[in-house]
């Protein structure tokens, strides 16, 4: 035990054992799956800056305009690398190897690296296969905090956890700010134990060491955060930004959040000029109508509203729902495990068992105002939030205790991998010919419609997909998407979207499509869209198919009046 405990006091050889597992595991995990990006939004965050839009915008909109910057000279270096992905995939990297450095140095067993790899098993696949910003961010800023408090506890701060720390935590800041905010108050419950453990052993001195060194540290990183959040701000300070950002906000709160109730509001909606057909229409992420849909129409739409109250009756129904679904998340099945070796292994003293019992109530607190929010139990928030709460859990662990041989160890790491293969098997790449085959399908489609430069294509949501025809080490050509806009979704009435529209004579896409040669609508759903033309502009148009694809057909819009 003596000499396990001394060779983990070499900082040196700690971090090379962390950088060896995390390679191995991320070997492992990129030769038997296939990365891909979880949801549309990193690809669509990506097309601002990567080139496909003829451009190298830094706005990202829910990422930081610092990382823009960075991705923009990356791209105008070479736009033949996947540097949106790559700088994600550098970002893991570094905060999977921070945890197991960290976790390793103050545990200082076999024991610890042996549980931490298993759970670095499973929160490396959810970031490096199923690649997601908001998941990057939780990771990173988990890992930043957890060095800093880890800083905090030694007897001298060490400048490289420091510096790596706030490295981290900014970076999962940059990523995205909502996340980093879950995380920092989740991992708050370390920096409980922290300040409880010496005030149970009545050391005042201790207790005030930590306690300037976390308010310290802390203050400092709220300091970067706000410089980087002041710099955020300050780029999208032009009148065109600012109108984005307030259309933005409201369009997120009705088409994220939710509509009012159609049946329960409908003298309501007719007299804001939107029938059934309109609703679903714009229900349906196809929302690019500037005379229907404008911010007014959508304040009144949001007062219309029922505000969710918060009473005994939601928290039944949270009790109700949320608990048993949560056993579906592998990541909560991770924190079982590492909860349940604490109970046989870990500290049980006062502190400790305070601790912890704060941090239950502190993620059913989360997840209880996700709830109220109606934004829970989506995978790329939960990887974070109980990634933080396996962290919390680990810091309270005994030192030096063998909980875990080296053989156990080795074979509980066997079994995840047995056990979850078969929850990750459609993501092999031994089973990816047809997803292949249909990607190079989408992409093809993407391709034709980018060589005809001669016409815009309007595209319904369902049909056209850039995050369906590029996978995130795929290189996507420069201008594939100039000629190419979706009728809705959060990327509409950016600068730039708009900016390509009154390049083709449109200011309201639903009205301008017709007789308009330079335009082309791509659509599933050619009917709906022609009742709705007929109902608010143009009663005459008709709809001439100009090609055909397996899911949906390209479309010109002629005015009977103008034949």
């Amino acid at each position: 035990m003596k000499r396990e405990s001394s060779w983990f006091q070499d900082s040196g050889k700690c971090f090379l054992l962390s950088v060896l597992i995390n390679m191995g595991l991320l070997i492992f995990l990129l030769v038997v799956f296939r990365p891909y990006f979880e949801t549309n939004d990193d690809m669509t965050i990506a097309l601002f800056v990567n080139g496909a839009k003829g451009t190298h915008d830094p706005h990202l909109v829910y990422s930081s305009y610092v990382i823009g910057l960075v991705l923009a000279a990356l791209y105008r270096i070479s736009e033949g690398v996947p540097w949106y992905a790559l700088l994600q995939y550098a970002v893991l990297f570094g905060a999977f190897t921070a945890i197991l450095y960290g976790v390793m140095r103050r545990l200082k067993s076999v024991s610890a690296a042996g549980i931490c790899t298993v759970v670095l098993y499973f929160f490396a696949y959810d970031g490096y296969i199923r690649l997601q910003y908001t998941k990057t961010a939780g990771i990173a800023a988990a890992a930043g905090i957890f060095l800093l408090l880890y800083a905090a506890e030694q007897e001298r701060v060490s400048r490289k956890a420091l510096f790596c720390g706030y490295l981290l935590a900014c970076t999962g800041f940059m990523y995205r700010d909502q996340q980093f905010a879950a995380e920092l108050a989740l991992m708050s419950g370390i920096g409980v134990f922290l300040l409880l453990e010496p005030l149970q052993e009545r050391n005042a001195a201790v207790f005030r060491l930590r306690l300037a060194r976390c308010a310290g540290i802390f203050a400092g990183l709220a300091v970067l955060v706000a410089g980087l959040f002041a710099a955020d701000r300050y780029s999208y300070r032009s009148q065109e930004w600012q109108d984005y950002l307030e259309y933005n906000k409201l369009r997120t709160e009705l088409l994220d959040y939710g509509f009012p109730d159609y049946e329960a509001n409908k003298e309501a909606y007719e007299e804001l000029g939107i029938g059934r057909l309109a609703y679903r229409m714009y229900h349906g992420w196809n929302h690019m109508d500037s005379e229907k849909f404008t911010p007014e129409i959508m304040r009144e739409l949001i007062a219309l509203k029922q505000p969710r109250k918060f009473t005994p009756g939601l928290v039944k129904d949270f009790l109700a729902e949320v608990p048993g679904r949560l056993f579906t998340r592998e990541c909560f099945l991770c924190f079982l495990l590492v909860f349940f070796f604490w109970i046989l292994w870990g500290r049980h003293t006062g502190s400790a068992v305070a601790a912890a019992l704060y941090e239950a109530l502190l993620m059913g607190a989360v997840y209880l105002y996700l709830y109220y929010t109606n934004r829970y139990l989506y995978n790329r928030v939960d990887v974070g939030l109980w990634l933080a709460g396996i962290l919390a859990v680990l810091w309270l662990y005994r030192q030096e205790a063998r909980f875990v041989t080296p053989r156990a160890a080795a074979a509980l790491l066997f079994s995840a991998v047995c056990l979850t293969q078969g929850m990750w098997r459609t993501s092999w790449r031994v089973y990816s010919a047809d997803k292949i085959s249909k990607k190079l399908s989408l992409r093809a489609v993407v391709e034709e419609l980018r060589a005809d430069t001669e016409h815009l294509y309007l595209v319904k949501a369902g049909t056209v997909s850039f995050s369906g025809s590029y996978d995130p080490f795929d290189r996507v050509p420069h201008g594939i998407a100039e000629n190419i806009l979706s009728l809705g979704g959060w990327p509409a009435m950016t600068p730039w979207y708009c900016e390509t529209l009154a390049s083709y004579e449109i200011s309201n896409p639903l009205r301008d499509v017709v007789d308009n040669d330079r335009v082309y609508l791509l659509d599933q759903d050619i009917e709906s869209t022609m009742k709705y033309i007929h109902k608010y502009y143009d009663a005459s148009a008709e709809a001439e198919p100009v090609s055909e694809y397996p899911d949906y057909s390209v479309y010109q819009i002629v005015s009977g009046e103008s034949r």
